[in-house]
């Protein structure tokens, strides 16, 4: 096996595969690239100022806190150093010197906005904190903003409007939902930020999550009516 060839494989196995399954984000075009082009060839092209679409999955390994596996992580491994000229892996080491930078902000962003999830990547005993779970699309900034300038900040569920009710402090504030549960999703499948996200505030995201299977927004709604009606009986 060539030194490009292994290239290519490992750009499958970890820019395409573990982002796939560990960060929720499968970079189908990027895939086709490296079958098509070889890994060399695909990275040379990405150390050029990134597309829209290419920056869309950098923003959803940023958003998980795994910059490890971008191309630029990869190719800084000191067996594919030959592979490329000394400006490439000097531009490669100051990206991956942002992504540091970027992924820890945007870890203190979610921290704020899901105070009580779990960290991605990492293991926990059973038990020993609950959590909301939601995946890299649902946290990427952009994804949240296009789902929100469509449908607005008020939950999907209960309606409730964080700014209505505390002011400033509230405005903007929201969870998204993925309205399609994740073990359905292949690899082929490319999110829609405008019909398959809705917003919803924390407390129905978690009733949401509640049961072994995620519920619909529908299903919740009726739940949420029948229990308002029994309590109005009793």
């Amino acid at each position: 096996m060539t030194l490009e060839t292994e290239l290519t494989d490992e750009l499958i196995e970890e820019g395409y595969r573990k982002a796939g399954e560990e960060v929720g984000y499968w970079g189908k075009r990027f895939l086709q690239s490296v079958r098509r082009n070889g890994g060399v060839a695909t990275v040379k092209r990405m150390l050029k100022p990134r597309t829209a679409g290419q920056r869309a999955g950098l923003d959803a390994l940023l958003d998980a806190g795994r910059p490890d596996l971008t191309v630029e992580a990869i190719i800084l491994q000191e067996k594919y150093k030959t592979l490329f000229t000394l400006d490439e892996l000097k531009t490669a080491s100051e990206r991956l010197g942002e992504y540091g930078k970027e992924a820890l902000k945007r870890h203190k962003n979610i921290e704020r906005l899901y105070p009580d999830e779990l960290e991605p990547g990492k293991k926990y005993i059973e038990g020993a904190r609950k959590q909301i779970r939601v995946n890299a699309f649902e946290r990427n900034a952009r994804v949240r903003k296009a789902c929100i300038k469509q449908h607005g900040c008020k939950c999907a569920v209960c309606e409730l409007s964080f700014e209505e009710i505390y002011g400033e402090i509230g405005k903007d504030f929201i969870h998204v939902h993925h309205l399609k549960p994740l073990s359905l999703i292949d690899t082929e499948y490319e999110l829609d930020p405008v019909n398959d996200l809705r917003p919803v505030c924390p407390n129905c995201h978690a009733m949401l999550h509640r049961a072994q299977n995620v519920l619909g927004i529908e299903e919740l709604k009726k739940i949420m009516a029948n229990q308002a009606a029994q309590q109005g009986r009793s």
